[in-house]
């Protein structure tokens, strides 16, 4: 009888191994488990690094413009004559520019950032205005140096249209990386959205 005893005891005691075995490994999954699913709230902000690069493609553009605004401003100064209220607006316009000229951190935030393209808005609207009129006039409409500042000034625009279309972009998947990110995640109360030009010509034209 003693030894069916001693091998049912073994038995009993590699049972509770056994037992014992599943317990530490449920629990070591369990564990993984818990883990894996609390990473959410421990995810990496979205890096704005790219929002930063795209406005900056769009200020190279703005500052581009400025400089053949000052030529042009030069150009047309002494033969102003009827022109010279536009021509006094142009350069107003573009002080006030250069007075609040910021690099793209500074424009993360809505009013800077606002207030900011209002501005380029402004003085794109008063070139326009200055590039008639001087047309119109022959002294100045036939001058090589002007046809060349109104050809370039037109490419200026055109590029600027696309970098802001292209920024405005790159706010909306940004922007959008932010929604998805759990309300518990540890960076979360730091991130704010970014500002986009089409809110700003929406907001614009509403109030034309």
């Amino acid at each position: 009888m003693r030894p069916r005893r001693e091998a049912g005891s073994g038995g009993v005691t590699r049972l509770h191994g056994y037992l014992l075995g599943v317990i530490v490994w449920t629990v070591a999954l369990l564990f993984v488990a818990s883990l894996a699913g609390g990473c959410s709230a421990y995810s990496a902000p979205p890096d704005d690094a790219g929002v930063d690069a795209a406005l900056r493609n769009v200020l190279d553009q703005y500052e581009a413009r400025g400089k053949l605004v000052r030529e042009l401003i030069a150009l047309a100064q002494p033969l102003a004559g009827d022109n010279g209220t536009l021509v006094g607006a142009v350069t107003v316009a573009q002080a006030d520019l250069d007075c609040i000229r910021l690099d793209p951190q500074a424009l993360a935030e809505q009013m800077p950032f606002e207030r900011f393209e209002v501005a380029e808005r402004q003085l794109g609207d008063a070139i326009s205005r200055l590039l008639i009129e001087l047309g119109n006039d022959r002294r100045i409409g036939q001058d090589a140096r002007f046809d060349a500042l109104r050809t370039q000034l037109g490419a200026v625009e055109r590029r600027a249209a696309i970098t802001r279309d292209t920024y405005d972009q790159t706010v909306d998947r940004y922007n959008a990386s932010l929604d998805a990110l759990p309300d518990a995640t540890t960076h979360r109360p730091a991130l704010r959205p970014r500002p986009t030009f089409r809110v700003v010509a929406e907001t614009a034209n509403r109030q034309v």
